[in-house]
């Protein structure tokens, strides 16, 4: 018997010796200090623009007490006024504590380019021109664009090229040393030289966004559950705002084997989004739940809630008794009451003829979840899918048709795990074609229409009637981007 209660001791010891660690709390803003690459260049250089956008960003998330070149200028003048006897040393001691940063951040630029380009309706038509043709072609229009375009005019300035590649550095203050980097990268034509540069700035400003909140992820504690409502340390001190999503989990736990001590992650348990807001705490709902929340669990920040979630639908024919339909699914919103979705596929459909037809269809709709638990969700949707129908004529013409089944009905999302879910819609589909069955002879320009040839009544479609659609969601949530 005591044999066996030692044994026993053996087995649960490391279990009985894990220990759980106390949640992470972000309590203090990082001090930053934002730097630019070169003090001589001028103001609205483009590295200089960059450090402009990541001080504004990093000041706006709240998280980060930013220093900036312009703000050490000032200190540094104070410095010099107590020099004179004009400020007292208290103060003096109080802008050094402002100063000390313990990283920095520089902005590297290792490309930038920005150059007029032809719009791509000329390249189109130049890929129409024979080799000889193209030659005469070019040389009279560039002879043209030099003589019509003024000296300091260069060509194609209304369809500028803006390219961006940059690299935001990490830097550690007291050693000098990179502690990370990210690379970013901005690319857009069209517009002029400054609306052109404008719309890469805002692709860069978006990237450094995503990057100053993954630098520096905000982590909290439950401090109370009611219901789906959810009470967390924090607030907007630490630029803690409405919207902003948390992923709730099980306390780490700290055990000692083989005499090395390590840490166990713990089990991620749901997902809590934001609604109000106070100075140092934030109340949330739960939006989505594969455990139990509980008081006490750690709560970090997901830096990317998925804005999209993808899968594969299949409908099935009630009237047939088979699945006649599928495709690709893309669903916007998929964690909020409103939403939208996008779909693409293909499938067959029974004509008046009793003859299967093949069809690819493309379409998408809105839909509300007027019942939204962290579980499983319920609302309703309408649907515009197109469908293009094709078939042999009676005279072996590859024909065409375009049929559009407008569709409304009730949808419900039901969890499967962490990261799947399964769709399922029942509705009503509406049917109308919206032209002849025609087919096609020649190619480009000298391509014609042609009204298909039947030997009788051309055949009609209709795909309206009760519909059924089954779906397999999957949203990525992670907590790095």
């Amino acid at each position: 018997m005591i044999k066996h209660i030692v044994i026993l001791s053996l087995f649960f010891l490391p279990f009985l010796a894990s220990q759980t660690i106390a949640p992470d709390v972000t309590n203090v803003k990082k001090r930053l200090l934002v730097l630019t690459a070169d003090e001589s260049k001028p103001n609205d250089a483009l590295d200089r623009k960059i450090s402009k956008i990541v001080a504004e960003i990093a000041t706006d998330l709240g998280r980060y007490e930013v220093i900036d070149r312009n703000q050490l200028e000032s200190i540094l003048n104070e410095l010099a006024l107590h020099q004179s006897g004009i400020i007292a040393v208290k103060d003096i001691l109080e802008l050094g504590n402002i100063a000390s940063a313990n990283e920095a951040m520089k902005v590297q630029i290792t490309h930038y380019s920005q150059k007029g380009v032809p719009l791509e309706d000329d390249d189109e038509e130049e890929e129409d021109k024979g080799f000889w043709k193209m030659v005469i072609y070019e040389s009279v229009k560039g002879a043209i664009r030099l003589a019509t375009t003024p000296k300091n005019e260069e060509p194609y300035a209304n369809n500028m090229e803006t390219i961006i590649q940059a690299d935001i550095i990490l830097l550690n203050v007291i050693t000098g040393q990179t502690i990370d980097t990210y690379p970013i990268r901005a690319a857009h034509t069209g517009g002029s030289r400054g609306k052109s540069l404008g719309i890469a700035l805002n692709q860069i400003r978006s990237k450094i966004f995503r990057a100053l909140k993954n630098i520096y992820i905000i982590k909290t504690e439950v401090l109370d559950v009611n219901g789906s409502k959810v009470t967390l340390i924090l607030g907007s001190d630490l630029g803690v705002k409405k919207g902003t999503v948390y992923e709730i989990s099980r306390l780490d736990k700290k055990k000692v084997l083989s005499g090395r001590e390590i840490t166990i992650p713990g089990k991620t348990v749901g997902l809590v989004r934001i609604n109000r807001v106070s100075n140092d705490a934030s109340i949330g709902t739960i939006i989505r739940k594969w455990g139990r929340v509980k008081g006490g669990y750690q709560a970090e920040e997901l830096v990317s809630p998925p804005s999209a979630s993808g899968g594969i639908t299949l409908q099935y024919n009630l009237e047939r008794q088979a699945i006649d339909h599928g495709g690709l699914l893309i669903q916007l919103n998929p964690l909020s009451k409103w939403g939208g979705f996008f779909h693409l596929g293909g499938g067959s459909i029974f004509d008046s003829r009793n003859d299967k037809d093949f069809m690819f269809t493309f379409g998408g709709g809105i839909n509300y979840r007027f019942l939204y638990t962290p579980q499983f969700n319920l609302g309703g949707i309408v649907d515009i899918p197109f469908s293009f129908v094709s078939r042999n004529d009676d005279f072996n013409n590859s024909v065409t048709n375009v049929l559009i089944t407008p569709q409304i009905g009730l949808q419900t999302e039901i969890m499967i795990n962490r990261k799947l879910d399964l769709v399922i819609r029942a509705g009503y589909s509406f049917s109308n074609t919206l032209g002849k069955w025609t087919y096609s002879k020649g190619e480009g320009d000298d391509s014609k229409q042609f009204n298909a040839e039947w030997d009788g009544l051309a055949p009609t479609l209709d795909a309206s009637g009760i519909y059924f659609n089954f779906s397999i969601r999957y949203l990525e949530i992670d907590i790095d981007f």
